[in-house]
């Protein structure tokens, strides 16, 4: 597993937070508790002092010693019970000011037994969502919600649709750093291309690897503003995250800084053995024509080519609607 490394150490801390607020939470109980609970205040006393006691009971030698110990915890547990009664007495929950955390099995530590808690694990996928950029379209985009009744009224398009679904649920499920190799989407607008887009970063996500799943104007905006309007650089990632999608490739504003920056992820991550998923409403020709050679023959040489066809599912929905 490689987890984002900001996601996972902000996640160490917020977790560390909601431990000692819980503790927090109990100590402010119990303080209540010993003011408006008479003899409660005693009884904690008294059970504080059992470490005391067992330590002690240990260093009066070994001999009846057992005894010494099994004597402690009875008493101990009546102690127990005569609190929880005066507590149930006075309307209060017997756990009323026992320490509340949000996962009974770790404590809130987000680990058991020196390993990840999956409540932990969870968290981190959700915050994997939030920081790919692919929160909201994941709510509704995966390989199963993903229908190919829309293609079956041609079966050369139903047959070629079902091969690029098992090919990108392949891809996500089977998905490794540095030896996945990539993707290209490549056909017109509403085929399916988002969709199955969101569903790889979704299930990439759930492996417990790094995405980046970005617009490729935003991408090409990010270089732009931090080269020449003083913006902060966070453009690294595009370049280092473990699985980078980048979305409508062509919808960008072109140019020659936006080639050079296409240029520099493309062949970084090829460099790097990182994997891509690209897509795109432009055809073979087209990209060819608007990015030059050089970033054609990277893509189409080292990605493996995906066309989408069909008609436009998003019509479709609208018209069944």
């Amino acid at each position: 597993m490689s987890y984002n490394n900001e996601n996972y150490y902000a996640l160490r801390a917020e977790f560390e937070e909601k431990r000692e607020r819980a503790g927090e939470q109990a100590e402010r109980r119990r303080s209540e508790l010993a003011d408006k609970v008479e003899g409660v205040a005693e009884l904690d006393a008294a059970l504080a002092d059992t470490a005391r006691r067992i330590m002690g009971a240990a260093m009066a030698g070994r001999e009846g010693l057992d005894a010494r110990i099994a004597k402690i915890r009875r008493e101990t547990a009546d102690l127990r019970s005569a609190r929880a009664d005066l507590l149930r007495a006075h309307g209060y929950p017997a756990d009323y000011s026992d320490v509340k955390y949000e996962c009974a099995l770790c404590g809130d530590t987000g680990f058991v037994d020196g390993k990840m808690c999956s409540c932990f694990r969870r968290a981190l996928t959700l915050r994997g969502y939030e920081t790919a950029g692919v929160a909201r379209l994941v709510a509704t985009q995966s390989f199963d919600s993903f229908s190919l009744d829309y293609y079956k009224n041609d079966p050369a398009v139903f047959a070629r649709m079902k091969r690029n679904l098992d090919t990108a649920r392949s891809f996500a499920e089977h998905f490794a750093p540095k030896k996945s190799g990539s993707l290209l989407f490549l056909g017109g607008t509403g085929l399916g291309k988002t969709h199955l887009s969101s569903a790889i970063a979704k299930t990439v996500i759930d492996r417990g690897c790094d995405v980046l799943y970005d617009a490729a104007t935003h991408i090409f905006s990010a270089f732009e503003n931090a080269k020449f309007k003083g913006a902060a650089d966070d453009t690294d990632r595009y370049l280092t995250v473990e699985l980078l999608i980048v979305d409508d490739l062509g919808a960008e504003f072109g140019g020659a800084f936006t080639n050079a920056c296409l240029y520099d992820i493309v062949n970084t991550r090829l460099i790097r053995g990182l994997s891509t998923v690209v897509s795109t409403n432009l055809s073979a020709a087209e990209l060819t024509a608007r990015y030059g050679e050089r970033i054609a023959s990277r893509l189409f040489g080292e990605y493996t080519p995906l066309v989408f066809c069909g008609e436009d599912v998003r019509k479709k929905k609208v018209e069944r609607e």
